[in-house]
């Protein structure tokens, strides 16, 4: 068995999406919790940011959210208010408003009405696995994991099998919007500010949301 042993000093830029190419910067991360483990960390391109890296800090303040807010965004970019409100999303929500929309989405993805969508997720998951298997070796989460609810969330949608792909391809460049391997328009080493009410700040944001408009149509 090989183990993986981080190489960096100890003090990577943890702003810096490189500093991640090779993995996690663990032994940055182990100089903060033994020396500053909440501290807070300048940023060329904005005002900032906290590095919390202990788990009970953590723990605390993910339910603390009169100390530490995640209602003016959760992402490390500044955002205007008015790009928050465009762009928010469920985690960017603070109770009461958290609450109510949790109720509201626990309805629509409860056991009764999961278990209805079984036959269909068994049907995407057999032709995944097969493929996988195939290649003999590959990474679980994206060959398989990050397919999946991509795939079901289409099915649901009536988008046209043949556009499913097509939807995995942009749901990867919407998410992962830091990572050259899923996105030719990289948050940080390129000009998005056209996007910058669409969600993730991503061309693949608007992508999405003319086909939504047209599967509504």
């Amino acid at each position: 068995m090989t183990i993986w042993q981080p190489s960096e000093d100890g003090h990577a830029k943890l702003y810096d999406h490189d500093a991640f190419a090779n993995g996690a910067p663990h032994n940055t991360f182990k100089r903060l919790r033994d020396e500053d483990p909440l501290s807070w960390a300048d940023w060329p391109d904005g005002k900032g940011f906290w590095n919390v890296v202990r788990h009970e800090d953590i723990t605390a303040l993910n339910v603390d959210y009169k100390l530490m807010s995640s209602a003016r965004g959760i992402r490390m970019e500044d955002q205007t208010y008015e790009e928050n409100l465009a762009r928010r999303t469920f985690q960017e929500m603070d109770p009461p408003d958290h609450m109510r929309t949790r109720m509201q989405v626990g309805k629509v993805v409860s056991r009764p009405v999961v278990a209805g969508f079984e036959d269909q997720i068994r049907a995407l998951c057999g032709p995944i696995l097969d493929q996988a298997l195939e290649m003999g070796e590959f990474e679980a989460t994206k060959v398989i994991a990050r397919q999946l609810p991509i795939l079901m969330l289409g099915q649901i949608l009536d988008t046209p099998k043949e556009d499913l792909p097509w939807l995995v391809e942009k749901g990867d460049a919407l998410i992962a919007n830091t990572d050259p391997d899923f996105t030719q328009h990289v948050l940080d080493k390129m000009e998005t500010d056209a996007y910058r009410l669409m969600p993730f700040n991503s061309p693949a944001g608007a992508d999405l949301f003319d086909c939504a408009k047209d599967l509504m149509a």
